[in-house]
């Protein structure tokens, strides 16, 4: 049997509605010029900002823009753009109330427990601490990561560091609606104060990283939380 190379990857669809999150590799140690982000419990949910309508899917492609309205009214509010699509993460933990910690270098909320244990049933990542249980009287924000468009020009082969200095920019943040906060390696204290507000996991990027949406790359990976 001839051996047979593999082809170059698939292109991702043309249309902005047709996109899903990229999915996470498992390989951390193999991601070149990593930043490192805290790993959100939640949905993860792509958001397309357009005229008129905003529009929430999952990672299945499911359409949940009806379930949250608000969020969607809120994301649209939020950016500073006529048009837009937002990658990140639907999840209670931005809203609950910190208790003795100190946000220092950065605006981190407080992360008690995956919040689709709340909104997707109780499936548990294995081998994490438990938590204690989310305040669901708390309201649902969203936590955006990446930007994949704006104002209609695709940013998918954008390098992610500048991906995320437009995200910043682009971005209003309130008490729903967030961006993610990261940083270089050495990361040193901040693993405390991640670890302090609950988070139990980080996922390492490549700076350099493009998007594949609907894709799956190994330069994010996912890791667990050192120890120290």
């Amino acid at each position: 049997m001839p051996f047979r190379r593999p082809g170059p990857a698939p292109a991702p669809p043309a249309d902005p509605a047709e996109w899903r999150p990229q999915a996470l590799g498992n390989r951390p140690h193999s991601v070149a010029d990593p930043i490192v982000e805290p790993r959100w419990g939640g949905v993860r949910v792509l958001i397309r900002i357009e005229p008129s309508v905003t529009t929430i899917v999952d990672e299945q492609g499911v359409d949940c823009t009806a379930e949250f309205d608000t969020i969607a009214a809120a994301a649209a509010a939020a950016t500073r753009a006529t048009s837009a699509v937002l990658d990140g993460y639907l999840t209670v933990e931005p809203t609950q109330e910190s208790r003795g910690v100190v946000l220092t270098s950065v605006d981190a909320p407080t992360a008690r427990q995956v919040v689709d244990q709340l909104l997707v049933g109780s499936r548990k990542r294995r081998g994490l601490e438990p938590r204690p249980p989310l305040d669901s009287n708390r309201p649902i924000a969203f936590v955006a990561v990446d930007l994949l468009s704006i104002d209609g020009t695709l940013l998918l082969e954008i390098p992610l560091l500048e991906r995320k200095r437009l995200l910043d920019a682009a971005i209003e943040q309130n008490q729903v609606v967030r961006v993610t906060p990261f940083v270089r390696p050495p990361i040193g204290s901040l693993l405390e104060t991640w670890r302090a507000l609950g988070f139990r996991e980080i996922v390492f990027k490549a700076s350099n990283s493009h998007y594949v949406p609907g894709g799956h790359s190994n330069e994010w990976s996912a890791a667990r939380m050192p120890s120290r």
